[in-house]
């Protein structure tokens, strides 16, 4: 079967369009990290050269592909409590830490591959530049809901960096774990979050 012609594609992809498709076709695959450009553009049915008018080198389109992992996890936790906006009482406070490590657990489960894509090297420079932002990002929604727990008189000393390390380790590691199939880890995800934050809660002196 011929390929269509670079000119041919040009009318499914204008205006940008396959610099978009380029990357949903990466999000998509099974093994983020080991595409190839050329792969990406044979699935799309155009040239390879093609592709690379838009990202110079594979390593280009994972650090944007990264990028965009890394403001889709962002979506969902500002979906789970404004940053802006304190916890009421105690109850409030450990559903938001609860909301929290679901909507960490379920981005795990729904794309593994991002997942592992936005915490390596890919998306260092990314998570860099965030930090120094000064505005809210996917970092700044744990220790708000750590202090919430503080305010509320959950815990009665203000969460300290260990407290912070030890919370998003455990998280992460059932996602990890959650990722790598393994049965421990397995569940429904509202359940092994409930036995997550009340570890974690035990664990910083609730």
């Amino acid at each position: 079967m011929k390929r269509p012609s670079e000119s041919s594609a040009t009318g499914r992809y204008h205006h940008g369009d396959l610099r978009r498709a380029l990357l949903e076709a990466a999000a998509a695959a099974p093994d983020i990290e080991h595409i190839s450009l050329r792969e990406l553009a044979s699935g799309l049915g155009v040239s390879a050269a093609a592709a690379y008018r838009h990202f110079e080198s594979r390593e280009a389109l994972l650090v944007e592909l990264a990028a965009v992992g890394i403001g889709q996890l962002q979506q969902r936790f500002a979906d789970t409590f404004d940053l802006h906006a304190p916890a009421a009482d105690a109850q409030e406070a450990i559903a938001r830490l609860y909301r929290l490590a679901v909507a960490y657990l379920r981005f795990a489960d729904e794309q593994p591959a991002m997942w592992r894509l936005i915490f390596g090297a890919y998306a260092v420079q990314t998570r860099a530049n965030a930090l120094q932002s000064g505005a809210p990002t996917s970092y700044s929604y744990l220790p708000a809901a750590l202090q919430g727990l503080y305010t509320t008189g959950v815990i009665t000393a203000p969460p300290a960096p260990g407290d912070l390390l030890f919370t998003w380790s455990t998280v992460h590691g059932a996602a990890a774990l959650r990722v790598g199939n393994v049965a421990a880890a397995q569940g429904e995800v509202e359940h092994v979050g409930t036995e997550v934050v009340q570890c974690i809660l035990r664990g910083i002196g609730a």
